[in-house]
């Protein structure tokens, strides 16, 4: 929130100084030789203040957010003029992100979309008016989803139905049931306690019979894909979120949710796609040059000279693999893998089957882009938004690095001269030796403590009782801390001071019996000991300064246009 609202009382000055000229309908702010649109304020409105009307950002809240856009796009002038959209870095995180976007889009319309259609959406949103409140015991077998269990499924089915039997005669309680028996891990400590949610939160068979108990019911055994559950509905409610007018807000993620339940089937299609895709472009991979790539690579290794640059054009141009309309080339992989992702590709490149894997990888990727753009996809508002936006972020942030942050090295006669004139600062906390011991158990934490006040070894009794392993071995002992270096512990140690015996305490789910031993008053730290931190809060300021500098600087340098008139009124 901060970013956004620390701009607020740069508004009036900034709007003064370039004040407000004439723009295009569809233009809301000129930025040097960049234009903010009516669709790049929408997308950054909407991102900010996610399912709310557009309608009720009011104008304190649009001007704070066009003047955040207008920095950045001042950046991004300053960066472009730099060329630094021609690095190697700025073009291959480019053209991963882009492929991520795009093949994200892709998958959505022609799996998701198919698999989840409108009318479920809808029904799946309605039925989110009221939520239930469940515990549930999981038993898993071999080959479930996430199962460790080696148990057949014939013997968790035979197990599940026992302890829905023993859980129906009440005899015991079923939170008793979950924490002994339950295969989810967090059972142990919510007792089976899934809290409340709504329609498409969970997996079908699950929730079908979740939503069709009674308030105090216990079900048979119902399968899923993570093994047999025993469900006891707890309470059932209005849900005091609901609200008609967020359907479109809420869309996208009652899609992933449902998709969610259903993605083992989605899996398969998408592999009938791909298959497609590739038929459909008649792509093929050139093996031969493939392993033509990894000889010469394993050559220039040998030489130490593996790297872009020690590669000519005709090896750069290297064709990997073909299809309808396009190819890929040694060069297309160096962009991909390019800047700090290269090394990555530097372990890969000398292995074949690891190059075959990259190759199909990217093919697919470029297919995928090929066919989106001829469904259009590359028109719709959330990819042209994104990918613009993404392209003036990461501009931005280059600038910032080249423009700022690489300007800023103290050294270290400035680093001395902070710390003497910021002496008090640099505050070591007192600190008070501690030993201790953990055990789960309260009444065999206070045994322990009876035994520790008697006069016992407490390192021996550490050795004996204590249940964290680490601290077992040290004989108890945890060393010097501060008054908040171990939470509730170094609290009680402070409160009883040096040299006593004190607990139990409330400590990570267990107890703590706790010895102290010596005090170290609060102190300075030296020089040398501050060095660090003087070093990284000088920086800080004089990154901040610089920075402030540099705004303004952008502010000289670039012009500002802004349609005052659409930034109010947009819808």
């Amino acid at each position: 929130m901060k970013r956004w609202t620390s701009a607020i009382t740069l508004i009036m000055i900034f709007l003064l100084a370039f004040g407000c000229q004439k723009l295009s309908d569809n233009t809301v702010a000129k930025v040097g030789k960049l234009k903010i649109t009516k669709d790049d304020f929408k997308f950054v409105l909407q991102r900010r203040y996610p399912g709310k009307a557009l309608a009720k950002i009011d104008s304190a809240q649009r001007k704070a957010i066009l003047n955040y856009m207008i920095n950045k796009y001042l950046q991004a002038n300053a960066a472009l003029d730099l060329k630094l959209d021609t690095s190697s870095v700025y073009r291959s995180d480019l053209e991963n992100y882009k492929a991520r976007l795009i093949g994200n889009k892709y998958f959505e319309r022609v799996i998701v979309d198919k698999m989840i259609p409108e009318k479920q959406l809808r029904d799946t949103f309605e039925r989110q008016k009221e939520e239930v409140k469940v515990q549930h015991i999981l038993i898993q077998y071999k080959g479930a989803r996430n199962s460790r269990a080696k148990r057949t499924k014939a013997e968790a089915l035979k197990l599940a139905q026992k302890i829905a039997k023993k859980a129906k005669e009440g005899k015991v309680s079923f939170s008793y049931l979950a924490e002994k028996y339950s295969d989810d891990p967090s059972a142990k400590m919510n007792k089976g306690d899934l809290g409340y949610f709504t329609w498409g939160r969970m997996v079908g068979p699950f929730q079908e019979k979740a939503f069709s108990m009674k308030k105090g019911e216990i079900s048979d055994p119902v399968e899923t894909m993570y093994g047999y559950h025993i469900i006891k509905l707890i309470d059932r409610r209005p849900n005091p979120f609901f609200n008609e007018a967020n359907y479109e807000q809420q869309k996208e993620d009652i899609k992933r949710n449902l998709y969610f339940a259903k993605q083992d089937t989605g899996r398969k299609l998408w592999e009938e796609q791909t298959k497609m895709l590739k038929q459909k472009y008649n792509a093929k991979i050139n093996d031969a040059n493939i392993q033509k790539v990894v000889e010469l690579a394993k050559q220039k290794q040998r030489n130490g000279m593996n790297n872009p640059k020690h590669y000519t054009a005709d090896e750069k141009n290297i064709v990997l693999a073909e299809w309808n309309g396009g190819r890929l080339t040694l060069a297309d992989l160096f962009l991909i893998y390019g800047g700090r992702r290269f090394p990555a590709l530097q372990r890969r490149i000398t292995n074949p089957n690891n190059m075959q894997r990259i190759v199909d990888q990217i093919l697919l990727g470029k297919l995928i882009q090929q066919e989106a753009k001829k469904m259009g996809l590359l028109d719709e508002f959330a990819i042209k938004t994104s990918l613009k936006d993404y392209k003036i972020q990461k501009l931005s942030t280059m600038a910032m690095e080249h423009e700022v942050k690489q300007k800023i090295k103290p050294t270290d006669e400035e680093v001395k001269k902070y710390y003497q004139e910021h002496q008090k600062e640099f505050v070591k906390p007192a600190e008070i030796e501690i030993w201790e011991i953990y055990v789960k158990d309260k009444k065999k934490a206070d045994k322990v403590l009876r035994l520790a006040k008697r006069g016992y070894d407490f390192g021996k009794l550490a050795a004996k009782y204590s249940e964290d392993k680490y601290y077992q071995k040290k004989k108890g002992y945890v060393g010097f801390k501060s008054k908040n270096r171990r939470g509730a512990v170094s609290r009680k140690a402070f409160e009883v001071g040096p040299n006593k015996i004190a607990g139990p305490v409330s400590y990570r789910g267990g107890y703590v019996v706790l010895k102290t031993g010596k005090m170290h008053p609060e102190t300075i730290r030296s020089y040398e000991e501050a060095f660090n931190s003087a070093k990284s809060r000088l920086r800080n300021e004089m990154l901040r300064k610089r920075r402030e500098e540099w705004e303004k600087e952008l502010r000289k340098m670039y012009s500002v246009k802004i349609n005052e008139k659409l930034v109010e009124t947009i819808q």
